[in-house]
């Protein structure tokens, strides 16, 4: 994944920050992505010890919308897809204050979104393309 990727993801999922609310959002899902290993269930106790189970509760809900968790017959025990698991190997490499200037991108940059390309050719964020 590009850096222009997430940038483009995380406006589009949580991007209502506008410069102030990016280090709470970000500072959540990278901890919310630490506890979540690729190709095992994640334990909603776990998460809601270590996250509080209000944070646990609200990146699980966004993040089964954003299609980066999975579960089966209960959210208590999902799992990363392969979009999550790209995103957690994406966040794992970046300090946190690095994704925070990198989200808080000049009133130049042009985004992109699930449903619209600004690209000059084919969009190629394996985050929008379809399941």
């Amino acid at each position: 994944m590009k850096d222009k990727h997430f940038i483009d993801w995380e406006s589009h999922v949580f991007g209502f920050g506008y410069g102030t609310g990016e280090q709470y959002t970000l500072k959540a899902l990278k901890e919310f992505l630490v506890l979540c290993e690729p190709g095992k269930n994640y334990d909603y106790q776990v998460l809601e010890k270590k996250l509080t189970p209000t944070i646990a509760w609200l990146m699980i809900n966004i993040l089964s919308h954003a299609d980066i968790i999975e579960y089966g017959t209960s959210p208590r025990f999902g799992w990363l897809t392969t979009k999550g698991e790209l995103l957690r190997k994406f966040m794992l490499h970046k300090k946190i204050d690095d994704l925070y200037e990198m989200v808080n991108v000049d009133s130049e940059y042009i985004h992109c979104y699930p449903d619209y390309c600004n690209c000059e050719v084919k969009c190629e964020n394996p985050m929008f393309k379809a399941k």
